[in-house]
């Protein structure tokens, strides 16, 4: 198959990118209208542990087969290329085969310790096998990319996505749907976990933690499904030519683990924010409850005492502003993604032209989408939550404030995703790694002395995350500049004009919106607001200079 180039492979990844976060958008969005803030907090403690592992076991083998398989290849060695793939292979299916038996041998101490949810053990025991899965399919995935063919991936993120959507909003609802069955799956429940928080629940609180469990065993099925597809679909490639007498390298193994670890390590540093939510907030806001329960009255009701409040706060929290969040970096990822075989080739045959045509393509395109996205975000905070999720009102009121200040965060963290890109293909990945521990240090403080004060509550997680990217973000510009001898100077005035002509977008999507909502209802103003600041973002970009036949240039090249 024809190799793609960066814009090509930019566009098949954005493309199933986007079809996985539209359907993506669909399975969380209609899941939290399903499970409410009480629901989705067991879904989101859980996602958090397993995003946790998944970090030590997962992320790090697309970039590192992807690395090392498109050196190889831009050097023509067609048979350590190959090599990568089954030594990987090797190495990565046992890993993630352990990681899956620890999550399962430790579902409830996770659940008890750390999630303080015993109920969440359902879900944690539901998501371990996704590990494995995920494990080998990163691998194929990294090596076809490697090869600059995104097509596979791009295909497998669809079916993972779909999977996840059908399977996972079917078995949910068919819990949630079938309270007669609920005596029967209570008992079975009770007998696999035998643990003192499980057994003295009463029948009717098994509902909302196994409907949860039932709609990560949906992810679980997602991820086998992906890992069929490309495991077939590798098994179907044509092999290019070589010796099959050539020896393959002796240090594959080593310079898999040498680019493995340290992403692995950026990567679990930088989950450890959402880590760090699960770990303090319920924490910190039972406290804050029980200091201040005057504060807490109006949230209380028959159906949420004081002692699930900080659950509810914290699933509402995760399940809507943080989902409403991470949409945008989740897309924008996609360019660092597919640059990393571009800069890595680059740099194998010391070509500093290209590194920086490259580099400052990438930084580009994120910064283009990225800023007036997180403006917009901010400034139509309430229309959005109410229109995605009609149906939990309370929900929503608790996560307006937190979201108008994660729209400034969904800069900050789509912008850093795509220069850590740069640095790993640069192979500095030790760098992000240092960086980020910055930013973790910052997070943790601030979440430790904003989320305890009942006033700010979530909205202090939301102000301690924009403070932590904010910080990666400066830190990730400043080293990108370092090893890729990039302007930064040039970068800030860049991002200085997006930042400009993002404010006139939303300046112009919050008139629209205001001056709508006396006729429609806010999240029927959502809508018309987002195309008239579009257009406005278009105008600005234009007569600014940004959008001009040298930057479109740009980007073809």
């Amino acid at each position: 198959m024809k190799k793609q180039n960066f814009i090509e492979g930019s566009l098949i990844l954005i493309a199933s990118a986007a079809a996985a976060k539209v359907m993506g958008a669909i399975f969380r969005i209609p899941l939290a209208n399903m499970l409410g803030g009480t629901g989705m907090g067991y879904f989101s403690s859980t996602y958090g542990i397993f995003m946790t592992v998944y970090a030590l076991s997962v992320t790090g083998l697309p970039v590192a087969a992807a690395k090392l398989t498109a050196e190889y290849t831009a050097l023509g060695q067609n048979v350590n290329a190959a090599a990568v793939k089954k030594t990987a292979l090797k190495m990565f299916s046992l890993t993630g085969l352990a990681f899956t038996l620890l999550m399962l041998l430790f579902a409830y101490p996770l659940s008890l310790y750390v999630i303080s949810s015993p109920q969440a053990v359902f879900s944690a025991a539901a998501i371990a096998p996704s590990i494995f899965f995920s494990c080998v399919t990163s691998v194929f995935r990294g090596c076809f990319e490697g090869k600059r063919n995104m097509y596979p991936t791009a295909v497998s993120q669809v079916i993972e996505a779909a999977g996840k959507l059908c399977a996972g909003l079917l078995l949910c609802r068919l819990v949630l749907e079938n309270k007669d069955m609920l005596p029967t799956l209570a008992e079975t429940m009770r007998k696999l976990f035998p643990f003192e928080g499980i057994t003295s629940m009463s029948d009717d609180e098994f509902l909302l933690p196994l409907a949860s469990a039932a709609a990560v065993l949906g992810v679980t099925l997602s991820t086998l499904a992906g890992t069929v597809f490309v495991a077939v679909r590798s098994l179907a490639e044509k092999q290019p030519p070589f010796s099959p007498s050539a020896k393959t390298d002796p240090s594959i193994p080593s310079k898999l683990f040498a680019t493995v670890l340290p992403v692995a390590a950026g990567s679990l540093i930088t989950n450890l924010t959402s880590l760090i939510d699960l770990a303090t907030i319920i924490r910190l806001l039972n406290r804050a409850v029980s200091r201040f329960p005057r504060y807490f009255q109006g949230f209380l009701s028959e159906e949420l005492t004081a002692d699930a409040l900080p659950n509810f706060f914290f699933g509402s929290f995760t399940g809507l502003a943080v989902t409403v969040f991470n949409l945008i970096p989740s897309f924008t990822n996609m360019f660092g993604k597919s640059a990393i075989p571009s800069i890595a080739g680059a740099f194998a045959e010391n070509n500093g032209e290209k590194v920086k045509r490259s580099v400052m393509n990438v930084i580009f395109t994120t910064g283009f989408i990225a800023v007036p996205s997180g403006i917009g975000i901010s400034v139509l905070a309430p229309g959005i939550l109410e229109l995605l999720f009609p149906k939990r009102a309370a929900e929503a009121a608790i996560c307006v404030l937190p979201l108008r200040f994660l729209g400034i965060g969904v800069i900050f963290l789509s912008v850093s995703s795509v220069l850590f890109s740069v640095l790993q293909a640069a192979g500095k990945s030790d760098v992000p790694v240092k960086i980020m521990l910055w930013g973790i240090a910052l997070k943790l403080a601030a979440n430790v002395i904003l989320v305890a004060i009942p006033q700010l509550n979530v909205t202090g997680a939301a102000i301690s995350t924009v403070l932590c990217y904010g910080l990666i973000f400066f830190l990730a510009l400043k080293y990108t500049a370092k090893y890729t001898e990039i302007s930064a100077a040039e970068v800030r005035k860049l991002l200085s004009k997006l930042i400009f002509c993002g404010s006139l977008c939303g300046g112009g999507a919050f008139l629209t919106s205001e001056m709508l909502s006396n006729r429609l209802s806010q999240p029927m103003a959502v809508l018309p607001a987002v195309l008239v600041g579009a257009v406005f973002y278009i105008i600005s970009t234009h007569l600014t200079g940004i959008l001009t036949k040298s930057t479109l240039k740009l980007l073809i090249c």
